[in-house]
């Protein structure tokens, strides 16, 4: 005769898994409670296999849904505190609310499509290239990006035109291969030379060899500015440029306004980007001694007068 016992047979307690996929305590075949002690409702304690299997399977959809739901709040809460610290960072000490980055690109495009209908008109005579090593041509499609970075952030942005600009030369390739997003230039980029560009009547080219010193910007000219890199410094070459078309030369005003300094080297040569720079300078302040100061570099060997 063999003695009763109170506990169960082995058969009598298994362990699986809950429908949420937490494992469960089975007692008899009836589920009591999950692995963390939570109880299990009584009509679920006990169902075929089948039903046990589709019903985790829905728990668990439900189970990635509120996960899903969970994971958005946190990323709508974490844009609000980042608008809210941007917001912070645009008020200045005054309490005035400041632009945002978006706001000032928009703004900063409005203002280059403004001065591509009505701005002063400043033209990058491109069609010397052929006179350029590949170094030289190089060095001129930075200056060419600076340039444009210049107009983008100034007051009073100027209406840029690069003419004699061959798309299939190798500065044109040049470009495009430094700077990205070069064909998006808010800039008009022409094969056609500046003599077939504008009257030649209202055109003046900017040359540091010319006699006449420039007074003042006048809204209705177009100043050429000749888009050459010479590191030999060929005198007179964008003058005799401008007299083989009799187009009026003048040279920016660096004696009025500056001296020498004491020093051996001295040159009124500038980078392209650097006698633009002048130019919206003035634009924007009517003043030569704010432009010149701001464009002419200290290397060249001038400095303002008192």
């Amino acid at each position: 005769m063999c003695d009763n016992k109170d506990e169960h047979s082995q058969d009598d307690y298994k362990e699986t898994n809950s429908p949420d996929g937490n494992d469960v305590s089975v007692e008899k075949g009836f589920v009591t409670e999950d692995r963390d002690g939570a109880s299990i409702k009584p009509e679920l304690k006990r169902l075929p296999r089948s039903q046990k299997k589709r019903l985790k399977q829905e728990l668990a959809t439900q189970r990635k849904k509120e996960m899903r739901k969970e994971k958005k709040q946190l990323q709508k809460q974490k844009l609000k505190e980042k608008a809210k610290e941007e917001k912070s960072k645009n008020t200045s000490e005054e309490g005035v609310i400041l632009p945002t980055r978006k706001e000032m690109r928009e703004e900063m495009k409005s203002k280059l499509e403004t001065a591509m209908m009505c701005g002063q008109r400043i033209c990058v005579d491109l069609s010397m290239e052929n006179t350029m090593t590949t170094k030289e041509r190089s060095k001129l499609a930075q200056q060419l990006c600076r340039l444009y970075g210049v107009n983008k952030k100034a007051d009073v942005p100027a209406h840029v035109y690069f003419a004699g600009f061959d798309k299939n030369g190798e500065l044109y390739q040049e470009c495009i291969r430094k700077i990205d997003g070069f064909e998006k230039y808010q800039v008009e980029m022409t094969a056609a030379p500046v003599s077939e560009l504008f009257d030649v009547k209202d055109v003046i080219y900017l040359t540091p060899d010319a006699e006449d010193m420039l007074e003042e910007l006048d809204k209705d000219k177009v100043y050429i500015i000749g888009g050459i890199v010479d590191e030999s410094i060929i005198k007179n070459l964008s003058k005799q440029k401008a007299n083989a078309f009799n187009i009026p030369t003048a040279r920016l005003p660096i004696d009025r306004y500056m001296k020498k300094k004491d020093q051996i080297h001295f040159s009124q040569v500038l980078a392209i980007n650097q006698v633009f720079e002048i130019l919206v300078t003035y634009l924007s302040s009517n003043d030569w001694r704010a432009a010149l100061s701001r464009g002419v570099p200290e290397r060249k060997g001038y400095i303002m007068k008192e």
